[in-house]
């Protein structure tokens, strides 16, 4: 099976066509990295485009992968949920940027110089510009970050190396405490509660909770819970559809600052689309994107 059987709602691109895709488990369903990279390909001229590829298991990712890195009119693209911890497996650590390698996680897809189908994350560094940009600098705050998957442990990274004392609440924290120790985090294990959320500066959502296409009505922190963070903290939830997920309107109830993801993903667009085509102007992409963004 080749990755064009991964097409869902759109034509394949032509045989030998330069293109980019984006890869996760239902991309097709909402992601908004294609009309981004898409714009930018239309106000340049380009023929190339971004599609999306609806992978439904590791083992078809596998598969998926293979045929990409053979394919040379590929050009890069995106990894989204739940792959891009198991797409930096694949790659190797001789594939991926030392960002990504530190992180274990690839959100970024790019041919190297000499053509290599290399993996970066773009996810911290976009998460970091927007965070920075609502609250300034974070150096000596308190966070607290749920979910340290792929898009969880590259913000938490780039907090920690920011100054921010992170704390990293999981699921199974075992299997993430290698990742805390190594950037300097402490971890704790799931439910969130007050205690836990005490005097924290910033709350970071990192799991789908709450994501329109997965479970809309959920939130990873009961509300009752938020009043225990600092007077002035922060909430950032790094999903951005929809723009208000319950727990972003239970912050905004209590008069805490809100940030939703949409600035993240606008940033790594930019940060992703740069490394696929060096050649581009960035002010132009950066302003292309943010004119489809609000466009949408």
């Amino acid at each position: 099976m080749t990755w064009r059987a991964h097409i869902t709602n759109e034509a394949a691109p032509p045989e030998g066509g330069r293109f980019a895709a984006i890869l996760g488990a239902s991309p097709s369903k909402g992601a908004r990295s294609p009309q981004l990279w898409n714009a930018v390909f239309e106000r340049s001229g380009d023929a190339a485009r971004m599609i999306c590829l609806d992978i439904p298991d590791e083992q078809a990712l596998s598969s998926v992968l293979a045929g990409l890195d053979s394919d040379p009119a590929f050009i890069g693209g995106a990894a989204t949920m739940p792959y891009k911890e198991a797409i930096a497996r694949r790659l190797g650590p001789d594939r991926l940027t030392p960002e990504a390698a530190r992180i274990g996680a690839v959100n970024c897809l790019y041919r190297g110089e000499d053509g290599t189908l290399m993996g970066a994350n773009t996810d911290g560094e976009g998460a970091l510009a927007s965070l920075t940009g609502q609250v300034g600098s974070i150096d000596g705050k308190r966070a607290l970050l749920i979910g340290p998957g792929g898009a969880g442990k590259a913000v938490a990274a780039f907090l920690a190396s920011a100054g921010c004392a992170v704390t990293i609440a999981a699921r199974r924290p075992e299997t993430a405490a290698a990742f805390a120790e190594a950037i300097g985090a402490e971890i704790i294990p799931l439910p969130v509660d007050a205690r836990a959320l005490s005097g924290m500066d910033l709350l970071v959502n990192c799991t789908p909770l709450g994501f329109a296409q997965t479970d809309p009505t959920a939130s990873p922190v009961e509300p009752e819970a938020l009043s225990a963070l600092a007077r002035d903290a922060c909430i950032f939830d790094v999903i951005y559809d929809p723009a208000e997920t319950p727990l972003l309107g239970a912050a905004r109830a209590l008069g805490l600052r809100t940030l939703n993801g949409s600035e993240m993903n606008l940033e790594q667009a930019v940060l992703g689309f740069l490394k696929a085509t060096p050649s581009a102007d960035p002010s132009i992409v950066r302003e292309t994107m943010a004119a489809a963004r609000a466009a949408a």
